[in-house]
């Protein structure tokens, strides 16, 4: 999408990254870059200025990062810090031991000792913000800066969306420059502690709807021969109508103009009823009922793609859309020529991509739109098709508890035993919401009897590092009154219970 009416924005990341560049490690704050914020509805261009900041960033020489939150992921513990991190992680490994950062070993993907409890959250995020300043200080050193990019901000997960806003008022104090974007009407109260983050570390870019005269080279951009009569006149004209129709929102003008075109219209008054027809198609419900018309194959895995989140490659929405391989890679390729889907397309010799293919819709809010549109019971199977497909091509992987908790409750020993991995992984890394999640899913399937005491055990020691004690006695009393519960978590049971009573009295 064309960077229409962004050129302030893009003026602000051009004098950042001269900041950035131009500053040394030992420089004094006011020489570093700072956090730039760009805010406003989806379909408005942050992820468009986030890529264009990647790419001007990158050609620079600097270690360009990039993750987005998810709306389908939103129940995973650092999700959005761990992505980020990913491709450093040989990096971070030689920076994380010692002086108080191996804390944050779990919380970004690397190692850490197996433990039912974890470290608590402040500690954890201030781990994180220590590793980062050192690998922020190593990639200066080397003139090769680090740039910070997260996305979709309000759909980050709990645990991500906390570090990061403790992060925002000290990355100014680093040689690094982070650039976020969130839609600033999300209601959540972790979004709301960000937006007011102290010292003035945040320059906020609102942005705003596209103007008539924008739409205007819009509309003559998409019809190469001009257009039949005045776009703009006394009377609503086609580009008057586009414009209102989108509210100016420049990914919906785009759309609707790419469908415009696919129906052959013209841009002339007499096409305004038919436009009209096709704008509910462009974003919404109308969005799926577009998608239908490609065909139940492609609809089957566009299901598959929202489903599967950032976890989706080809192969993996293959299996879960239980197609085969050549009807998957037609859809694809059908999806793709749509700007449905975004794939690496075949070489010019016609060899496949590599195996692991990355998949993802063009625009984050499709995912949404069609994760909404399925029906309930059908949503629900697919997660359970995707926890089986991730436990047999990625078996550890924290992404199949994230389906888990999706699924109907069955007395399934092995989906109580993978949420229960799965909850002392979150606790390990900090993550105690997430842990909680999961543990409280085990105990729905529900687990075996004895089983039970322990299970409740771990959920009181998360509630309590949440900040929930009232919850953790509540879990405690229940794990003591378990004839199951043995004399070792009986023992643990009782000291914890002392302390939850405590604190919650002081509440």
């Amino acid at each position: 999408m064309a960077l229409w009416e962004r050129e302030a924005e893009l003026a602000a990341i051009e004098r950042q990254l001269a900041r950035l560049r131009a500053a040394s490690p030992s420089t004094c704050d006011d020489g570093r870059a700072r956090v730039l914020a760009l805010t406003g509805a989806t379909g408005l261009g942050k992820t468009a200025l986030l890529h264009e900041t990647a790419a001007r960033a990158s050609a620079r020489g600097c270690t360009v990062l990039y993750a987005r939150g998810s709306e389908q992921e939103q129940e995973s513990g650092f999700h959005v810090l761990r992505a980020l991190w990913e491709p450093v992680l040989p990096l971070l490994d030689a920076h994380a031991r010692g002086g108080g950062t191996d804390l944050a070993a779990a919380a970004v993907g690397l190692s850490a000792p197996a433990c039912a409890v974890g470290p608590p959250p402040h500690a954890v995020y201030r781990a994180v913000d220590q590793l980062v300043a050192r690998l922020a200080a190593h990639l200066a050193a080397r003139a090769a800066p680090l740039v910070v990019l997260v996305d979709d901000v309000h759909w980050a997960d709990p645990a991500s969306l906390a570090w990061l806003t403790r992060f925002i008022p000290r990355a100014p104090t680093l040689p690094l420059l982070c650039v976020i974007a969130y839609d600033s009407r999300d209601g959540r109260p972790g979004l709301a502690e960000l937006r007011k983050a102290p010292g003035g570390a945040q320059q906020v870019h609102a942005l705003d709807a596209l103007s008539a005269h924008a739409v205007d080279a819009l509309v003559r951009a998409a019809f190469e021969g001009g257009p039949e009569e005045p776009l703009f006149g006394g009377e609503t004209s086609f580009a008057q109508e586009c414009r209102t129709l989108t509210a100016g929102n420049p990914l919906a003008v785009t759309r609707l103009l790419d469908r415009a075109g696919e129906a052959g219209l013209k841009p002339h008054r007499d096409s305004l009823p038919r436009l009209a027809e096709l704008a509910p198609t462009v974003c919404g419900p109308g969005f799926h009922e577009h998608l239908q018309g490609f065909g139940p194959d492609c609809v089957r895995l566009c299901w598959a793609v929202a489903v599967l989140g950032a976890a989706a490659t080809l192969p993996l929405a293959t299996r879960v859309a239980g197609l085969g391989a050549q009807a998957a890679r037609r859809a694809a390729g059908t999806l793709r020529r749509a700007q449905v889907l975004d794939m690496p397309p075949r070489a010019p010799d016609g060899t496949p991509p590599a195996a692991e293919e990355a998949v993802c819709f063009t625009h984050p809010s499709f995912a949404g739109e069609v994760y909404r549109a399925i029906p309930s019971g059908l949503r629900t199977a697919l997660h359970g098709q995707t926890a089986a497909t991730l436990a047999l091509t990625r078996p550890g992987h924290l992404a199949s508890a994230h389906h888990l908790l999706e699924v109907h409750p069955d007395a399934d020993p092995t989906v109580v035993a993978e949420l229960h991995r799965a909850a002392r992984a979150y606790a390990r890394a900090g993550a105690p919401e997430a842990a909680h999640r999961c543990l409280g899913r085990a105990l729905s399937e529900p687990p075996a009897r004895q089983d039970r005491p322990l299970l409740l055990y771990e959920l009181a020691w998360a509630a309590l590092r949440s900040g929930a004690p009232a919850g953790a006695v509540h879990h405690l009393r229940a794990a003591l009154a378990e004839p199951d519960c043995d004399a070792p978590v009986r023992r643990r049971a009782t000291r914890l219970l002392a302390l939850a009573e405590r604190r919650s009295a002081d509440r």
